[in-house]
């Protein structure tokens, strides 16, 4: 199973996504506050989930941090959901990451690891 990374802006909201991936058996870690980002010491995620439904710029944000680092540029992202226009823009700034609908995202991740 997959140990995955989800960055989402709402701490209420989160679960939907992490919960359907849990049930799956993958190990999942969440993160929803964009004050406080995880540093991921000594933590390295299969891949990161990143929705662009709220907060979009704080979305591609993550992405950068993620994908600046050598060490971390071979974790593959997946952006989730968000209004097209978002969207468009996060695909020309990451066009290596995978662009899902949230419905979509649970089948999604057995093409990036070994589940």
């Amino acid at each position: 199973m997959a140990n995955v990374y989800i960055v989402h802006w709402d701490q209420s909201e989160i679960e939907s996504l992490a919960i359907p991936l849990t049930r799956e058996g993958h190990s999942v870690r969440t993160q929803w506050n964009p004050n406080v980002f995880d540093r991921w010491v000594n933590y390295r995620p299969d891949l990161v989930i990143i929705s662009l439904e709220r907060l979009p710029s704080h979305g591609r944000s993550v992405a950068e941090w993620i994908w600046e680092s050598e060490s971390r540029r071979s974790i593959p992202i997946i952006f989730v959901g968000g209004a097209p226009d978002k969207v468009n823009v996060a695909k020309k700034k990451f066009p290596n990451a995978v662009f899902v609908p949230i419905e979509k995202l649970p089948a999604m991740i057995g093409q990036f690891v070994n589940v």
